[in-house]
């Protein structure tokens, strides 16, 4: 690891190389290219610090626990690059063993001849699908085999019941062969809501790491590195400033989002960094924590391929419709709105045309495999 300040530890993120084909997702990549750890994730430093071999003693599975923008993804993906490449896969024998039908064939990604890549809910969903076409076995013999597994946001299925006992007996089954997964989760699995048993148990008997946003040191060198990277005439009393009014909680992403505010506003007024700057984005930042409506309806409509505007009309087109009761449920789900309030933001609607949306689209997201799918990302996104 490389010392970045007397208390904070840097390293390098690495991640296994992508073969991706159009209609895969990007995963998205870091805001930096380290991972800086001070006491607040000592942790999670010492863990990709440590020995491969002493790792997969106690990491069956590894669980990485932590708010979106903490770095679950970029840690585990780090994790899955190093393990890949030890030589422990050749001497337990296991590495001949790759999934069958190649990247081509399935609908995961396979990052390289030892890694598998898998978000949560593309498991659901081709869980669903193998059982439809009758082929659980290749899907079972894919995922049983290769000796490393990245399963991410596992905290996106709680919802889907078949699809987390039979991901408790792929865990099982991988532990048993001695193979590691690493998953991550928003919250600790038995925290979430909706996870069964079965699936709880087996995602908390290895190794969990609990990622934190960064604080103190750590937060002062992160907004240093990408300051000098967007703005690098920064005088340290903006630097200050600029920490002392971001809320605790902020992530890295908040961090980018915070210093490309400031660089907006200096090139509109013209103007070098001043206090006025930064205060400008750091209201911007503290505003960003509560979710509105209009943000909800323009994710929504971004996501679907619909104008934000028709979803405020009177139109009753089919994907018009469905869009509007998508927002009314998001808005529903994630802020305090009531069922008026909501209804007023959507051409006055009352609150009995809200309802019977907010449980149309319940009824659907159970049936609705790709409009689940929609509503899970853009709960993501609207939630970092």
């Amino acid at each position: 690891m490389v010392a970045s300040s007397p208390n904070v530890n840097s390293f390098a993120l690495e991640r296994p190389s992508l073969r991706r084909r159009r209609r895969d997702s990007e995963i998205v990549r870091p805001i930096v290219p380290l991972f800086y750890c001070g006491d607040e994730n000592r942790l999670a430093g010492y863990v990709c610090e440590n020995p491969i071999e002493t790792l997969l003693e106690i990491s069956r599975p590894m669980l990485l626990v932590g708010q979106p923008g903490t770095g679950k993804t970029a840690l585990a993906l780090h994790l899955s690059k190093r393990m890949s490449i030890s030589n422990v896969w050749d001497a337990m024998g296991l590495d001949e063993q790759t999934p069958k039908g190649g990247p081509t064939e399935v609908t995961s990604r396979v990052l390289s001849s030892r890694v598998l890549y898998q978000p949560a809910i593309d498991f659901a969903r081709e869980f669903a699908s193998s059982i439809d076409s009758k082929d659980m076995p290749r899907f079972r013999e894919k995922l049983d085999s290769v000796p490393i597994l990245v399963l991410d946001d596992l905290h996106l299925i709680a919802d889907k019941g078949p699809a987390q006992e039979e991901l408790a007996q792929r865990l099982e089954a991988r532990d048993a062969e001695g193979r590691l997964t690493i998953v991550t989760c928003r919250r600790l699995p038995s925290e979430v809501r909706g996870l069964r048993p079965a699936l709880v148990s087996r995602t908390l008997p290895g190794l969990t790491v609990t990622l934190q946003p960064p604080s103190g040191d750590t937060r002062r060198t992160i907004l240093r590195e990408l300051m000098l990277a967007h703005l690098p005439e920064v005088e340290p009393e903006m630097l200050s400033l600029l920490d002392a009014g971001l809320p605790v909680d902020c992530t890295v992403r908040s961090f980018e989002s915070a210093i490309k505010q400031i660089a907006l506003w200096c090139r509109m007024h013209d103007q070098p960094i001043c206090s006025e700057a930064v205060q400008s984005a750091i209201e911007t930042a503290g505003g960003a924590q509560s979710i509105s409506i209009k943000a909800i309806t323009t994710a929504v409509a971004r996501q679907l391929g619909v104008k934000s505007t028709d979803m405020r009309s009177g139109s009753r087109r089919q994907n018009i419709v469905r869009a509007r009761s998508l927002a009314m449920w998001l808005a529903r789900k994630m802020t305090e709105f009531s069922l008026t309030q909501i209804g007023d933001a959507f051409g006055g609607r009352d609150h009995s045309t809200v309802l019977h949306a907010i449980r149309k689209i319940d009824e659907t997201l159970n049936d609705d495999v790709l409009l689940r799918r929609s509503a899970d990302q853009i709960m993501e996104k609207l939630s970092t």
